[in-house]
């Protein structure tokens, strides 16, 4: 059985009206592989980075040749190969695909690997496709300081799609949680129940606490002077990553990054959680996959909160 799939990426970089609709034929199912119907993906920022040629994924991409483009998915299992036996046609599935050289889930139809998806229940939403990547990213990210739970954590950007997770998976795991932000009155941070600090009086003091650098860049190295010595730092943005790791190291504080796994067993904690009201994903604003333009567009103009979906 095929089906006639539709695709948005790109085939020349730039801004959100780069983004192209191709339709492709998928051919034979391969048989270690499910074939999933996607109800919907959602917006991340490397999305964001490879659509504009930026980043370790852009650098891929061939000359004049189409790139998908999308990490999440949230989908229907239509078809099982004849290898696959822990899977079934009719389970609904979420899962990081394709990360990081195989971007694809901006589109009607995929061919999974099952050890990157996770059975979840038929009746959940399009927004728990924003919780694979994000989520995950978060996790990961957090379990860097274990060591360093008995100190307060700040966490920038914590209205953003990590930063939400990241607050509320940081509270279940424990920590001591401090939301940094240039928007301390949000309503979403009202409802995550969080401790907050503006920037204006973070920059007043210096703060025995870990950082962990959702934001990355100059302003992310802004921050460093204001955590004591001996502090961990972990940050995520790729682009800045040595940069900030570097000078972290010159004041004294234990430093690293984090780029993104898909490990099933990690989704897998995450869908329980989530599936116990510990966490959960707060959909800004969904978009048809017809419109994915719109959708980068939405991002870009940094004022949204939690994910942007998209539907297909």
């Amino acid at each position: 059985m095929s089906h006639l799939a539709q695709t948005y990426g790109v085939i020349q970089f730039g801004n959100a009206d780069a983004l192209t609709k191709v339709e492709r034929t998928l051919s034979q199912l391969d048989v270690n592989k499910v074939r999933i119907k996607l109800i919907s993906s959602s917006v991340n920022p490397i999305d964001i980075k490879t659509r504009q040629g930026l980043g370790f994924v852009a650098k891929e991409k061939a000359e004049d040749k189409f790139m998908p483009l999308g990490y999440d998915a949230f989908g229907v299992i239509e078809q099982v190969g004849e290898s696959v036996s822990d899977l079934a046609v009719g389970q609904h599935v979420i899962g990081m695909v394709g990360f990081a050289h195989s971007p694809s889930c901006y589109s009607t139809y995929l061919d999974v690997c099952p050890r990157e998806l996770v059975v979840v229940d038929a009746q959940e939403t399009p927004a728990i496709s924003g919780l694979c990547l994000a989520g995950l990213t978060a996790l990961q990210a957090l379990r860097l300081f274990d060591e360093a739970k008995q100190k307060p954590i700040f966490i920038t950007a914590p209205t953003g799609g990590v930063g939400h997770l990241a607050l509320q998976i940081a509270q279940t795991l424990g920590f001591d949680v401090i939301a940094l932000t240039a928007r301390p009155t949000h309503t979403l941070l009202e409802k995550l129940n969080v401790k907050v600090l503006g920037y204006d009086d973070f920059y007043k003091q210096q703060h025995d606490a870990s950082l962990l650098d959702l934001v990355g860049g100059e302003f992310g190295l802004s921050l460093l002077n204001q955590i004591t010595v001996n502090n961990s730092v972990v940050t995520v943005p790729t682009l800045s990553r040595d940069m900030i790791c570097a000078r972290a190291y010159e004041l004294g504080h234990k430093a690293g990054g984090v780029v993104v796994n898909a490990v099933n067993e990690d989704l897998k904690w995450l869908y329980s959680v989530y599936k116990a009201r510990k966490i959960y994903v707060h959909q800004d604003k969904s978009f048809n996959l017809e419109n994915t333009p719109d959708a980068h567009h939405y991002m870009e103009n940094n004022n949204y909160c939690g994910k942007i979906i998209i539907t297909a």
